[in-house]
C-alpha cells in the first residue's frame, strides 16, 4: 500500500484529499499545526500534531513516504509581510524531515501566486496583490529551489464537495452570504465583465491524487474553467439562489442579493460618502470584504491546465450545505443598513473569511 503525509489535513483541501485518498487505497497520515480536531463534515478528523518550522517533525511523521501533499497554509490577505513569509513560505524548509530522496512531493499553491506579473519569480511585494500571493510565490520559489522535481498545484477560491457541499470550513466566498445576512453588505463590487474561478474541493483532490499517482515528479497544474470560467455575476446568483432554495424549503421569505456595482462606482462615489457614516463594525466589515475586490476585477481566463467541470450547481449546493449548518443566521432577515452606532463596534456574526490552516481562499 503506498504512503501519503498530507500537512495541513483538518484543513479545506487536506481534509477532503486525507479522506478520498484512504477511501482509494493509500496509507495516510495528516498533520496539521493543532493536530486532531473533534468535529467536521463528516465527524472527527485525526491528525498528528506538528507546528511546521517551529518545532521538529514528530517521530511517527520521521518515517519513509512515497508522496508528501503540503497543504498548510495560511490563506489570510491582510497579513503582515512578516507573519505571511513566516506561515507560508518559511515552514516550507521543514519539509526536508520528512521528504526522502524517493518521495514525490506534491506543493499545493494558489491560483494567484503569479501576480500581477504573471510568474513567481519576483520576490518584490508590489507585483502582488496583497502578502498571501507573495508569500505563496515565495513558497513555491524556495519548495523548487530544496526539493527540485516537484509537482505544484495551484487552485482559486475553493468551495464544497460535488456530491453534498460539505467542506471542513466555511471560508472564502461563504463570508459574501454571511455577510449579506448579517446586513454587512450593502452591494456587492465587481468588475463589469469580470469572471471568477471557483473550484470545488473534489477537483483539488482529484488533481492532487492524479499527480500522486504519476511514477514522475515536476510541473505545474493550475485548476480552473479557462475561458469557460463563470462571470461574477453567475456565481453570486449562484450563491443565492442556494440560499434562496434553503429558505424556501424552511418556509422563510427569498433574501434579495446586494446589487453589483464597479468599484470605480464604489471607490469613486458610494465609499466616500458612506464612510463617515458608518459604525465601527461597518467599516470593520467593509474592510474585510475590499479584500474579494481584485479577485472580482479579473476580465482574464487564468491559464487553466486541469479543466474542471461547471461549478454553479455546486456553488449552489454548498451555499445550502453553510445554511444548513447556520440555519439562525441563514433564516435572519437584517435591518436596513444605516449608520448608526449601538457601541458593540467589534461584534462580528461572521467568521473572517481568511482564517483557516490550509488552501480555501485564493
Amino acid at each position: 500500500m503506498p504512503s501519503m503525509l498530507v500537512t495541513g489535513a483538518t484543513g479545506v483541501v487536506g481534509r477532503d484529499l486525507v479522506e478520498r485518498a484512504r477511501a482509494t487505497g493509500w496509507d495516510v497520515v495528516g498533520c496539521s499545526a493543532r493536530g486532531a480536531v473533534p468535529g467536521g463534515p463528516d465527524g472527527p478528523v485525526g491528525a498528528v500534531a506538528w507546528r511546521m518550522g517551529a518545532e521538529p517533525a514528530p517521530a511517527e511523521l520521521r518515517r519513509p513516504w512515497d508522496v508528501v501533499v503540503h497543504a498548510a497554509a495560511r490563506p489570510k490577505w491582510n497579513l503582515s509581510a512578516e507573519a505571511a513569509h513566516a506561515a507560508n513560505a518559511a515552514p516550507v524548509a521543514a519539509l526536508a524531515e520528512v521528504v526522502g530522496v524517493d518521495t514525490h512531493l506534491v506543493h499545493v499553491s494558489t491560483a494567484y501566486a503569479t501576480g500581477t506579473r504573471g510568474d513567481v519569480s519576483s520576490a518584490d511585494l508590489a507585483d502582488y496583490r496583497n502578502t498571501y500571493e507573495w508569500s505563496k510565490a515565495a513558497a513555491e520559489r524556495a519548495v523548487r529551489a530544496r526539493f527540485g522535481e516537484v509537482t505544484v498545484v495551484r487552485p482559486p477560491l475553493v468551495i464544497g464537495r460535488r456530491s453534498d457541499g460539505a467542506v471542513a470550513r466555511f471560508s472564502g466566498l461563504y463570508s459574501i452570504v454571511r455577510s449579506a445576512l448579517a446586513g454587512m453588505l450593502p452591494v456587492f463590487v465587481a468588475e463589469d465583465g469580470a469572471m471568477v474561478e471557483v473550484v470545488s474541493c473534489s477537483d483539488v483532490t482529484d488533481c492532487v491524487l492524479a499527480a500522486a499517482g504519476r511514477s514522475c515528479s515536476g510541473g505545474t497544474e493550475v485548476l480552473g474553467h479557462g475561458g469557460a470560467a463563470p462571470a461574477v455575476k453567475a456565481v453570486v446568483d449562484a450563491m443565492f439562489a442556494g440560499l434562496n432554495r434553503w429558505r424556501t424549503a424552511h418556509g422563510a421569505a427569498e433574501f434579495r442579493p446586494p446589487q453589483i456595482i464597479t468599484p470605480d462606482q464604489w471607490n469613486r462615489f458610494y465609499l466616500p460618502f458612506a464612510r463617515p457614516h458608518m459604525t465601527g463594525r461597518q467599516r470593520h466589515f467593509t474592510d474585510l470584504l475590499s479584500e474579494f475586490q481584485p479577485y472580482m476585477s479579473l476580465t482574464e481566463p487564468l491559464p487553466a491546465t486541469w479543466r474542471v467541470p461547471p461549478v454553479l450547481d455546486c456553488v449552489q449546493l454548498s451555499i445550502e450545505r453553510w445554511a444548513a449548518t447556520f440555519p439562525r443566521l441563514a433564516l435572519s432577515t437584517p435591518a436596513p443598513w444605516v449608520g448608526v452606532d449601538t457601541g458593540d463596534d467589534t461584534e462580528d456574526h461572521t467568521e473572517d473569511h481568511t482564517e483557516n490552516d490550509d488552501e480555501g481562499v485564493a
